[in-house]
């Protein structure tokens, strides 16, 4: 479990450099290293890893805690973690290839990570 934990860690740094690196081409590195810098000009998958990387914010706390006490705790939720982090990968492939412009791609992602949050939480308490 703690190999998975770090490599959600660094996925979740990942997100962090994909929105400035899909516009490094129309947006100059210096305004991306301040907060008044000119990023108006970012591309349309630059805003969709923006929208990625809200997302995974939202869920990504409660994993953290739920892994963290299934370590402690001694319960084996790893498999819940691995498929978790499976479908975060899918969400991210579904933002770069543009799919959530077609209705309900996004929930058939996104909703079974939610899905497996919880099981890894009743696991924890039962």
């Amino acid at each position: 479990m703690i190999d998975l934990l770090i490599c959600v860690g660094m996925f979740y740094i990942l997100h962090l450099f994909l929105v400035m690196s899909f516009s490094l081409h129309k947006v100059p590195f210096m305004n991306w290293t301040y907060t008044g810098g000119d990023t108006t000009a970012m591309t349309d998958l630059s805003a969709r890893m923006i929208l990625a990387s809200d997302n995974l914010r939202q869920s990504l706390p409660i994993f953290l805690v739920f892994s963290v006490l299934s370590v402690i705790n001694n319960v084996d939720n790893l498999m819940l973690a691995k498929l978790w982090f499976l479908l975060r990968g899918l969400y991210l492939v579904g933002a770069i290839l543009n799919l959530y412009r077609i209705p309900m791609i996004r929930p058939v992602i996104w909703l079974p990570s939610i899905v497996i949050l919880v099981m890894m939480g009743l696991n924890i308490i039962s």
